[in-house]
């Protein structure tokens, strides 16, 4: 398994604003019978998400324990699914089958600022992918889940389901479609939202779609994309306080890229974002319009990034709430100076949904990764990062860091065998909200 740090966590943060169509090259490991894979259907380079995590919020994403994120989901790739080890073959279907089973000690499940609960946990981690190809076309199924106890706190333990089938389609040289849809079970981790902290876990499930059509050959002067987006999230439990996130959402975009030089592109981008919640007396539901100007590069084979900015507006229906109108941006660069080395930095400033105090949040995020292969049997992994949160209509300003180290040794082709210390700690002008968690695990992975 590629080693699971707590990078995992960062890099959801960047979903909420990574578009899907800007996608980097796919992480995993080489494998001897494999088919090789797709080509991104859009050559600008940046670390994105599932789609079901548009939704999140990057501030408290941040600090998510890397165990309960879903790390395949989080993998920078194409529409369709990445894939690891060697698969079983069934005629033209390949089934790639990956089990990872985990136990460590979390210091601080309910992130608290006092009393906190320390406990032991032990996960088993399922990833499933039925691949397919035809005529260059690739078409993949594919089932993530996560299955997680606490020695010390049963009412957390929790099980997560993602479900998804997804294509990539060559039309010809210029047009191409990247499509998906799935299902998601999930729970929100403790202390990943502002509501009051109930028994157990808030429990969700969400349906979701996205598809990307891309028109111009790689070489051209100009490429069009076209982005869409739907989600439809419903919360299960403690429905005395979940009930304001039930919400649908429609995110459409368009984007050109002329360019400028042989592997330098200007990109103009225009977004608009609609989320509506779904109670009748919440005043949360809004409009996000962005329109965004940058540059897309592979400026040498060891260099690659997208960098963005512009006019951010978010609109509330509600008047109750402040709109919200400022600069925002998004930066992801990946620095390869070696062929077993890579470093990747992003960046962003975007406002988020509340999640229970305030209008809304302005949170800018840096992060910086590190991954560097010692040998073909050792690999170790780096991550630092922090999100500045700003809550807007109440006097709250936050300041997470995390830090997390890991070391990856491959026993077999088969089985890897890897070890992760990460470590979160908030600052804020509330005591009450500031906080440590320390968390580590030992982890054991078997593919084909």
């Amino acid at each position: 398994m590629t080693l699971a740090v707590a990078a995992a966590c960062t890099q959801v943060a960047w979903a909420q604003t990574a578009p899907a169509g800007e996608l980097g090259a796919q992480e995993s490991k080489s494998s001897e019978s494999a088919p090789a894979p797709v080509t991104p259907i859009s050559s600008t380079a940046q670390s994105t998400d599932s789609i079901f995590g548009a939704t999140i919020n990057p501030n408290q994403v941040a600090f998510t324990p890397s165990y309960e994120s879903n790390s395949r989901a989080s993998l920078p790739g194409i529409m369709t699914a990445p894939a690891f080890g060697a698969p079983v073959r069934f005629g033209g279907l390949y089934v790639y089958p990956d089990v990872v089973l985990s136990h460590g000690h979390n210091d601080n499940l309910l992130g608290s600022s006092n009393n906190e609960l320390g406990t032991q946990f032990t996960s088993l981690n399922t990833y499933l992918v039925a691949e397919l190809k035809n005529d260059g076309d690739r078409y993949t199924a594919s089932y993530t889940g996560n299955f997680t106890r606490f020695d010390k706190s049963s009412a957390d333990n929790f099980d997560h389901h993602t479900l998804a089938i997804a294509g990539d389609n060559t039309f010809t040289s210029r047009a191409r479609l990247g499509w998906t849809a799935g299902y998601q079970a999930s729970t929100d981790p403790r202390g990943s939202t502002d509501r009051t902290l109930s028994a157990t876990p808030d429990k969700w499930h969400a349906s979701s779609a996205a598809a990307l059509f891309a028109y111009g050959a790689q070489g051209a002067i100009g490429r069009f994309e076209v982005e869409s987006f739907v989600q439809e999230k419903r919360y299960d439990n403690n429905l005395t306080v979940t009930a304001g996130g039930d919400l649908n959402l429609i995110n459409v975009a368009g984007r050109f890229l002329y360019r400028v030089a042989p592997k330098t592109s200007l990109l103009f981008e225009l977004r608009n974002i609609k989320t509506d919640y779904q109670l009748s007396t919440s005043t949360n539901t809004n409009t996000d319009r962005r329109a965004l100007v940058g540059v897309t590069w592979e400026a040498t084979a060891a260099t690659t990034g997208v960098i963005k900015i512009g006019q951010l507006k978010k609109d509330f229906d509600s008047n109750a709430r402040s709109d919200y109108s400022g600069v925002s941006w998004e930066g992801s660069v990946r620095w390869t100076p070696l062929t077993y080395s890579t470093l990747d930095f992003n960046t962003s400033r975007a406002p988020a949904d509340s999640t229970g105090v305030g209008d809304y949040i302005l949170n800018r995020n840096e992060s910086v990764r590190w991954s560097h292969q010692w040998n073909s049997f050792t690999t170790t992994k780096v991550n630092l990062g922090q999100v500045d949160s700003a809550y807007h209509g109440i006097n709250l300003q936050q300041n997470t860091k995390n830090y997390g180290v890991g070391i990856s040794y491959a026993v077999r082709r088969w089985l890897n065998l890897s070890a992760e210390l990460a470590s979160t700690r908030r600052t804020s002008n509330v005591s009450a909200q500031e906080y440590k968690r320390n968390v580590f695990s030992l982890s054991l992975e078997g593919t084909l």
